[in-house]
């Protein structure tokens, strides 16, 4: 029987990860709502709840410190027990630091110098006292940052698939059009067809070895200028290109497959339907928290073009685009289209 064996890396996520500055945040704004409940439910005078809240708040913000520091800690070890079993070692590991900051919160605070605990209050009593609350809080304070976390997990899962099943819809749009350009190449020029089957290989090789959502903005334009290339021998002198793109940009990591999508588009639905053809520029600058790259292409013929980007093809790239950073940028990243000084443009904002 076929055993399949689970990732080290997968199983690790079932902890959040305490080593981060937004969970660490959490845990210490979890703490002070504690001591904040625990101040406000003890009958103390009104000068001395400020000194009370101070003290509370720097006792529990060393437990969740030094709680934070046992997860972090504990969580390469834990990536192949079960669910339960991490759960329980956790929320023990956590009653265990509150017992010995708890004796020593005690040692500290019946020193006389200090006068802040009660001396007669047994050690034995204050730290079982101090970790029954932590139980109990622990408990709920896991369970919320599990939760929070698995939730995280999910929609990042979710998400990443939703990315590829994207990203795997622009390859058979790309190959159906660069194949029919091939087609009508074959009967004239075979020598130049061949040279560019194998340029349409090259594309396909670089797509497919891309590993995650993002590559360097010179790798998209080596994609393009490659799909360019194919086109070019179909349409001649009537397809020109102008890039214009700063040097300190091109390792700037974008969205793969983010650019062709609208070359592609500008190429169909633009250049190809002109009888001269045309010229499409390809600019991209940064604009203070934003990179922007621009896309534009001359109209086509007023009874073949669709104005506000309607046509079919056209619309099926653009929202795909359009999915894929909101995926990835949320409401940061954003497409515009439209028509300017007689040109057809397509812009994609990225934040940086």
């Amino acid at each position: 029987m076929l055993q399949v064996q689970s990732n080290p890396a997968t199983r690790v996520r079932l902890i959040p990860n305490f080593c981060t500055l937004p969970v660490a945040l959490s845990l210490a704004l979890a703490m002070e709502l504690v001591a904040l409940c625990f101040t406000l439910s003890a009958s103390v005078r009104t000068g001395g709840f400020i000194q009370r809240l101070g003290l509370l708040s720097l006792y529990l913000q060393w437990i969740g410190l030094c709680s934070a520091a046992s997860l972090c800690w504990l969580r390469r070890f834990l990536s192949i027990a079960r669910p339960g079993l991490v759960f329980f070692v956790c929320w023990a590991a956590l009653v265990i630091a509150v017992m010995v900051l708890s004796n020593l919160a005690w040692m500290v605070g019946t020193n006389p110098r200090w006068g802040v605990l009660d001396p007669n209050e047994p050690r034995l009593w204050f730290v079982m006292r101090h970790s029954a609350i932590a139980a109990i809080v622990a408990v709920l304070l896991l369970r919320y940052f599990w939760t929070r976390h698995q939730w995280r997990e999910q929609v990042r899962a979710e998400s990443e698939s939703r990315y590829q099943a994207l990203n795997a819809r622009i390859r058979p749009h790309f190959l159906f059009n660069a194949l029919n350009s091939l087609a009508a190449l074959i009967s004239v020029r075979p020598a130049e067809a061949e040279g560019l089957v194998e340029d349409l290989a090259d594309v396909f090789r670089a797509s497919l070895e891309k590993q995650g959502q993002m590559a360097p903005l010179v790798d998209e334009i080596s994609i393009c200028n490659a799909y360019l290339r194919i086109e070019k021998a179909r349409l001649d002198e009537r397809l020109q290109v102008d890039w214009d793109v700063p040097e300190d940009l091109l390792n700037h990591p974008v969205p793969s497959l983010i650019i062709q999508p609208l070359v592609e588009n500008a190429v169909h639905h633009g250049v190809s339907k002109r009888r001269d053809g045309g010229t499409i520029q390809v600019s991209v600058r940064r604009d203070r928290n934003e990179i922007i790259i621009e896309v534009s292409n001359p109209l086509a013929p007023q009874d073949e073009v669709r104005v506000g980007g309607s046509h079919s093809g056209n619309q099926v790239a653009v929202d795909n685009i359009a999915s894929r950073l909101g995926l990835i940028y949320g409401e940061r990243g954003r497409v515009e289209l439209g028509i300017d000084d007689g040109l057809y443009k397509a812009r994609l904002f990225l934040p940086t």
